[in-house]
This record gives C-alpha cells, structure tokens and sequence, in this order.
C-alpha cells in the first residue's frame, strides 16, 4: 500500500483556515494574531492554523488551555503527550509533531503564561527530503517544456537567478517584482534589453532579510520574459514601469475574500500562486524514486553556481549575494553594501562566466560547437575516423591542423587547392558581422554554426589571401 507523506499543520489549505479563522472571534487570540502580523502576516496565519489545529486535536479551547496551562499544566502535559504518541502511531514525523506546537506556544507566551513541559522528541533532520536531489540542467528542460510561458519565467527566476517565490509574488499579492526591479528592460513600442546577463534588483521589502539585494538573469532567462511580455500586450496589457512582472491570471492567484482583494488584489501573483503550476511540472518530470518540491528550483541555482565556483568561474562571496544570503562580516563589507558601477561590471562578467552551468541550452550549444568542430576537420579532408582523433584537441590546434592541410593541399594541386573539385571555393566559418559585407561581395550563405558564426561558400576564383604557399626545393 502506498503511504502518501501528510500535510504539516502549515500546509492546510485554504478551506481549512476558514475554520480555525474563528479563533479570531475570541478578543484575546485576535490580539495576540495583531500582534504577531504587525511583524509577519504569513507567521501569524500560520500560528492561528497550527494552534487550531492542534486544540482541535486536544479538544479544548484557547482559554481553556491558558487556564490548564496555570492551574494544571501537569493535565496539559499528558494532553500533548497523548497527542504526540497518537501522531507517531499514525505515522507522523517527529519534526511534524514538534512543528504543531510552536502556534501553541506562540499563544501562551503571548498571554504571559509559562509553561515549558512539551513532550521531547528526536526529529531527524531531512528525512521527509531524503528522495529528493537537484535536477541535472536536461532534467530542468524537460521541466520548462511542461510549462506555460508564466511558468517558465517564474521557473527560470528561481533556477538562474535564484529567486525565492516570496521575491516574485508576496504571501497576500499586495508585492512582487516589478518591470522596473529589472533596470535594464526597455520599455517601448518593442521590448529588449540592453545588455545580457541582465541586472535584477530585488527591493527590501522582497528579500528575506530585509535589505535590497542584487542578481542576474540569463540569456535564456531574458527569452522567456521578453516572450511573456510580448504574449501580455497582446492580450491588451499596457505595461508600464511599475506593472508586476509575474501578472496574476485574471482572479486566479490573488487574495480570495473581499478585505483580502481591497488590500492585496494589486495584479500581484501570491507566493501560493507562484509555485502552484511548478508543482504539477515538477511531478510530472521527476524520475522514478526522486521528488521534486518547486523550492528545489532554488537548490538548483545554489548547486550550479558552486560548480562553477569550483571552477574558478564566480566567487564564493558574489554566489551568496546573488542567493540573497547574508554572508557574514567578510561578505557584507565585500558586496553587502549598493554597488558601483565597477563592482556591477565584475559582478556581470562573473556570472556570465557560470552562466553555461545554469542553462538549460549549454549542451545544446555544446553539441553545436562540436558539430562546427567535426566540419571544421573535414574541410581540411580528414574522414570521420580521423576526425573522431582530434575532437578532443584544442581550438589552436585544430586551426593549425586546417590551414596546414591547406598548405599542403595547394601545395599539391595549385589550381584546385581553393576549391572543392567543383570550381568553388573551401567554405568558411565568418561571423556574423563579417558575413554581410562578405553577402555583398558575392559570397552564399550554407549554414548556421552556433549562435554568433554562419559558413559561407565563396564565389568560384576566389583566393585566401591569407594562405601563403612555401614550395621547397
């Protein structure tokens, strides 16, 4: 029989809260709930669904249990250690079991009540993630293609970027990043950006510890919001500077009750939201015996940058600020503070070196070159059994492998050694800026080679100028 893992108390849905929303109705769980979302509005709904939830498993009420607390706080303790011993028969986690009581515990402090005899346990840290790993890059393609155009935005900001989903959209949707927070993003009759990789400022009031943080988006990522966007104005969205980047679907994803929708409802995706459709895709994609959770996005851009980190890529110092960690004292006086326009420069040529580790195209691209390589030594008239013996060597090398073959070929043959036995001319790798002055001159287009290079065929009779030939005695 399959057992599936149970909800913590903080995981309850929606339609469950409603229910323990009626412990607000009581005066003095309201204050201690005002109190409490004065600082957070997410810690205080959490407290009030996990101390509902587990006075409705003691059942008891929340002045009665301050009164047991005072006068019997012996009864309260085999209360919740009956409850405890109940969970763990029932197949419950020790750190589910310890995680229910902290809204208890929240509310008798609140109440100056001291009570400190909750039952001892023995969690055992990770073990409810023991089946989960970070997804290879070709395992987060096939999670992309799985993905809405506002998934895939939502997916690469956690994976490239290393955004948490409270940074996209705010626990309520009264917050999230806004077209602006991407400074580089031009706004107009058509949307680009001016430079890749692109800056993220993720503001204060998004970033868990409370100060302004900066990160970057790839290539890839940059394809995706400029497709998404592009998708949104032609469904009448009139962007703007301060229009959310991630838009909630008409009412889907936005507070539900009327007071929520007059504070919160502001076009703003809730972090519920940001990771429902991340979910599906996730579980949908995962190998067998691996679970995906969409936070593992996040793991995903911490694992990646480490690698590249361990290459020499990206410093140890700019990976923690690009995560949005607070570093230490070292990190704190090294990036913590706003960025100059030096230190921004550094940063981006950083990242840009890490960014092959984190897209998800890498290989993609890597199969290009090695494709170009192969062309390469076949033009200088290796078969694929010679060719196979060089794909390992240097780019040096491998020039130098062409243009001797080259040599030696005109050596051979002056008056064929520029073509191919056909009257015309060795194709030849150009970019893309040299390509449409060659067009000009008469030259045929072939084929891409990569995302910046195309082969080109010369017109018949034309002669590399740079290939000097040596006849020896």
């Amino acid at each position: 029989m399959t057992r599936t893992r149970p909800r913590s108390p903080e995981s309850i849905s929606d339609g469950e809260i409603g229910r323990h929303r009626a412990l607000l109705k009581n005066p003095r769980v309201k204050s201690w709930y005002d109190a409490q979302a004065l600082r957070s509005r997410l810690s205080a709904d959490a407290h009030v669904r996990k101390l509902g939830y587990l006075l409705e498993k003691l059942g008891i009420g929340p002045d009665e249990v301050v009164g047991v607390a005072h006068d019997d706080p012996d009864r309260l303790r085999d209360l919740l250690v009956r409850y405890a011993a109940a969970q763990k028969r029932a197949g419950r986690l020790d750190t589910y079991v310890l995680k229910s009581f902290s809204g208890l515990k929240s509310y008798l402090n609140h109440r100056r009540e001291r009570f400190d005899d909750f039952p001892k346990l023995s969690p055992v840290r990770g073990i409810s993630l023991r089946n989960e790993r970070i997804p290879r890059p070709e395992e987060l393609g096939r999670v992309l293609e799985r993905l809405t155009l506002r998934g895939r935005v939502i997916c690469l900001l956690m994976a490239h970027s290393g955004l948490r989903p409270g940074a996209i959209g705010s626990y309520g949707g009264e917050n999230g990043l806004r077209l602006r927070d991407l400074t580089e993003l031009k706004i107009g009759s058509s949307l680009g950006f001016k430079e890749t990789p692109f800056v993220i400022r993720v503001p204060a009031e998004l970033s868990k510890t409370r100060a302004e943080y900066v990160t970057f988006g790839t290539g890839q990522l940059a394809t995706a919001i400029l497709a998404y966007l592009d998708s949104r104005r032609e469904r009448g969205d009139t962007l703007s500077a301060t229009s959310p980047l991630i838009k909630a679907a008409e009412s889907r994803g936005v507070a539900k009750t009327s007071i929520d929708s007059a504070r919160f409802g502001r076009g703003f995706l809730t972090t519920k939201a940001v990771v429902e459709e991340l979910r599906g895709a996730l579980h949908s994609t995962a190998p067998a015996d691996v679970t995906w959770r969409p936070y593992v996005l996040r793991s995903y851009c911490s694992t990646r940058l480490l690698l590249a980190e361990g290459q020499g890529r990206i410093s140890r110092d700019l990976r923690e600020a690009i995560l949005g960690h607070d570093g230490g004292v070292a990190s704190r006086y090294n990036v913590g503070k706003r960025w100059g326009e030096e230190l921004l420069t550094e940063a981006r040529r950083e990242y840009a070196n890490a960014a092959e580790f984190l897209e998800t195209n890498a290989q993609t691209r890597m199969n290009v070159a090695a494709e170009f390589r192969r062309t390469l030594l076949a033009v200088a008239g290796l078969n694929d059994e010679e060719a196979v013996q060089h794909m390992n060597d240097s780019n040096d090398e491998v020039l130098a492998l062409l243009r001797n073959r080259l040599i030696e070929r005109e050596a051979a043959d002056p008056e064929r050694a520029n073509g191919n036995g056909n009257g015309h001319g060795v194709q030849k790798p150009v970019s893309l800026a040299e390509a449409e002055r060659l067009l000009s001159q008469g030259w045929t287009f072939v084929a891409n080679f990569g995302d910046d290079r195309v082969l080109l065929q010369p017109p018949a009779g034309w002669r590399d100028p740079h290939v000097t030939i040596r006849y020896t005695q």
